[in-house]
């Protein structure tokens, strides 16, 4: 018995790049590689019409959506157009869902990659429950601002305050430290920041303090007798009249409370919300009279 083999060569395609954008995809593990778009195509019909010659193209979706996007047919598997009115309502309807995906711009994909690499990193970080260097601190300050930012309250909260603690941590500092009313940093925080004074430029003329400054002030007029003018002119009953002048008078001898911190010393916290909000102006009034002459003692 005798035998006979041929050689047979095969290829097997392995990378695309897109001829719009240069986007290369792999078979290994770029999804973007099952959804390239190749096209192969005799031009015309005879030597007149192109001579037979062929196109091909590769296509990443971005870049076939933005060039075919608005000229493209939905047909049947015939390659005639659809006839029956439900079923090309229907085909119409589903290829304007899959376009407005593939429609997305580059920018906002790559914004949804990033956030999605971004939750997996802290994912990574909170299964060690350790924030490790100044990278994985990165990370997880990126994760709080973006969670922060969106404000979750159901498990993504926890997933903040578990990562607010591996931050304090990490920095050996407690929590309320970052709201105290000193400074934020470290002086040795960012220590090639730029130095506003140093650096700046503008003229002090043309701020507003230059501005203003050439302005001449009346040292004549006085406060008070300016105060009870305008609100004889504004024509207040007594009882409006009274309570502003004892705002007015708290405020002057406590001049470091604003408005909305006088207000609340004044007030009892204790009492139910709708008595707060519905007490009468005279009450508030010997209410806040009531709290300056305390303060005074």
């Amino acid at each position: 018995m005798m035998k006979t083999f041929k050689t047979i060569t095969t290829q097997e395609l392995t990378t695309l790049v897109c001829d719009g954008c240069g986007l290369r995809a792999t078979t290994e593990g770029d999804y973007e590689f099952q959804e390239f778009i190749s096209i192969e195509h005799h031009c015309g019909y005879g030597s007149i019409h192109g001579d037979g010659k062929r196109i091909e193209i590769d296509l990443c979706q971005q870049c076939f959506a933005d060039m075919c996007g608005g000229t493209l047919r939905i047909t049947d598997n015939s390659n005639s157009i659809t006839e029956d009115n439900e079923n090309r309502a229907q085909s119409i309807l589903k290829y304007s869902h899959t376009l407005d995906v593939i429609c997305q711009s580059k920018t906002k994909a790559r914004q949804l990659k990033e956030s999605s690499d971004l939750r997996l990193a802290a994912s990574d970080i909170l299964s060690k429950n350790k924030i490790a260097n100044k990278k994985e601190l990165t990370v997880a300050l990126k994760r709080v601002e973006q969670l922060w930012d969106t404000q979750f309250q159901s498990a993504e909260g926890i997933e903040l305050h578990q990562l607010a603690d591996l931050i304090c941590a990490f920095e050996k500092k407690d929590w309320d430290s970052y709201f105290e009313e000193g400074p934020l940093a470290d002086d040795d925080f960012m220590p090639d920041r730029l130095s506003v004074k140093s650096t700046s430029t503008l003229d002090e003329n043309n701020t507003a303090r230059g501005m203003l400054a050439s302005i001449p002030i009346n040292t004549e007029v006085d406060d008070e007798s300016s105060r009870d003018s305008a609100l004889a002119d504004n024509a207040l009953d007594e009882t409006k009249q009274y309570l502003l002048e004892s705002i007015a008078n708290t405020m002057h001898k406590h001049p470091e409370l604003r408005l909305g911190q006088l207000l609340i010393n004044a007030i009892n916290l204790q009492q139910p919300c709708p008595e707060i909000f519905h007490i009468e102006d005279n009450v508030l009034a010997d209410t806040i009279n009531q709290f300056s002459s305390t303060t005074e003692c």
